[in-house]
C-alpha cells in the first residue's frame, strides 16, 4: 500500500516570483536613548542544541551615518531559587545591521530572555538596550499516533502505532513516552509509561471490556515536550468485521517544504529549495514537480533517507503571474 501525499507551495512572479516571509515567525524589540535607536527580529521559539539568528539593526538621529558598535545578546533564564542563569551569549561589531548566530545550549527551562545591548563600554554603561522572550522547545519535534481504525465495538482490541520524530525528522534518542487511552468520562483505563521510542515506530493494542462506554474514547501521548491525541468512537453498532492492516502494511509519510527554503526567485537565476519527510519508511522517494497554469515547467525525483531532500530548478521560462511548486510521494 502506497499513501501519496501532496502539498503545493504557491510562489508569485514580479518578474520574478516571490511570496513574503511570514512576520508571525519573529518578534521584534527596539530600544533607544534619544540619539541611538536600534531594532532585534529574533524568533519567538528556538531549539536547544541548535543556532538560531538575532537580526539587529541600528538607526541614527535624523538618518545620520553610524560607526561600527558593539552589540551584545544574552541568553538568560530564571532557575526555581529566582537565580538567573546565562545560558549563552554572543557578540559582534555591527554598521547599520547584521546577523548575530546564536548557539541554543540544552536547558531545563521552557522560556529563557534575550537580552541585546548595544555600545557598551569597559564600564558596562550601553547606549541602549532590549529585551525579549523566547520559548524554549523540547527535543521532540512530532508526535505520529495512527489507530487501525477509528471505530470499535466494545470487547474489540484497539491497535494503534506511535512514532516521534526530532526537529531533523530523524527517530528521538534517548526520550520516553507516555501514552493513556481515556473513555468518555475522562477516566484513564490503559496506561503505557516509560515507553522508549529508540526503536521508531511502536505497535500498541489494549482490548475494550465487554461493557464499555459507547461514546468518545481518546488517546493521548507526550513525548519529549510535544503532544498528540487521536479520539475513537466506541459504539455496539459501530465498527468493521474486517481486520486491521498488518503492521507491514502500515505507511505513513508527512511531506512539507523546508522553512528555510526561499520564495522569492528571479527568471534567469537557478532556484533551489528543500523538501521534509516524516516518515515511517527508512527510505522514501518523491517527485517534486513546477508548473504554471497550463505548462509543466520542470520535475525531478529526490531520494530520502535522513529526513530531507535538496533539489535545484535550473530556471523558470514562464508568463504567468504565479507558478506553483508541488512534491508528492513517489516510492516507497
Amino acid at each position: 500500500m502506497k499513501e501519496h501525499v501532496d502539498k503545493t507551495a504557491q510562489q508569485k512572479t514580479e518578474s520574478a516570483i516571490s511570496c513574503p516571509i511570514p512576520i508571525s515567525q519573529a518578534l521584534p524589540s527596539s530600544g533607544s536613548d534619544g540619539g541611538l535607536g536600534f531594532s532585534v527580529v529574533a524568533p519567538e521559539v528556538a531549539v536547544p542544541g541548535k543556532t538560531t539568528a538575532i537580526l539587529v539593526t541600528l538607526h541614527g538621529r535624523g538618518g545620520e551615518a553610524l560607526d561600527p558598535l558593539n552589540v551584545t545578546v544574552r541568553l538568560e533564564t530564571q532557575e526555581s531559587d529566582n537565580d538567573v542563569k546565562l545560558l549563552t551569549t554572543a557578540s559582534q561589531m555591527i554598521t547599520n545591521y547584521g546577523i548575530i548566530p546564536l548557539k541554543i545550549p540544552p536547558s531545563p527551562a521552557s522560556h529563557c530572555t534575550l537580552h541585546t545591548t548595544v555600545g557598551c563600554a569597559a564600564d558596562a554603561e550601553c547606549a541602549a538596550r532590549s529585551h525579549s522572550v523566547i520559548r524554549l522547545l523540547g527535543p521532540v519535534r512530532d508526535v505520529v499516533l495512527r489507530p487501525a481504525r477509528r471505530h470499535y465495538r466494545p470487547g474489540e482490541a484497539i491497535t494503534f502505532w506511535i512514532l516521534a520524530l526530532d526537529h531533523d525528522l530523524r527517530l528521538v534518542r534517548g526520550e520516553l513516552a507516555y501514552i493513556a487511552l481515556s473513555d468518555p468520562a475522562g477516566t484513564k483505563v490503559a496506561v503505557w509509561e516509560q515507553l522508549s521510542m529508540d526503536e521508531g515506530v511502536r505497535k500498541l493494542s489494549t482490548t475494550l471490556a465487554p461493557g464499555a462506554r459507547a461514546g468518545t474514547w481518546r488517546i493521548q501521548a507526550r513525548c519529549g515536550g510535544s503532544t498528540s491525541l487521536v479520539d475513537l468512537a466506541v459504539d455496539a453498532g459501530s465498527g468493521s468485521a474486517a481486520p486491521a492492516a498488518p503492521a507491514a502494511e502500515q505507511h505513513y509519510v508527512e511531506l512539507r517544504f523546508a522553512d528555510s527554503m526561499r520564495r522569492r526567485y528571479k527568471p534567469g537565476l537557478p532556484f533551489v529549495g528543500r523538501v521534509e519527510a516524516m516518515s515511517t519508511e527508512k527510505k522514501v522517494r518523491v517527485r517534486v514537480k513546477l508548473y504554471d497554469d497550463k505548462t509543466d515547467i520542470y520535475s525531478q525525483d529526490i531520494d530520502m533517507s535522513t529526513g530531507e531532500g535538496g533539489f535545484v530548478v535550473p530556471t523558470v521560462m514562464a508568463d504567468a503571474p504565479y507558478v506553483n511548486l508541488q512534491v508528492r510521494v513517489n516510492e516507497l
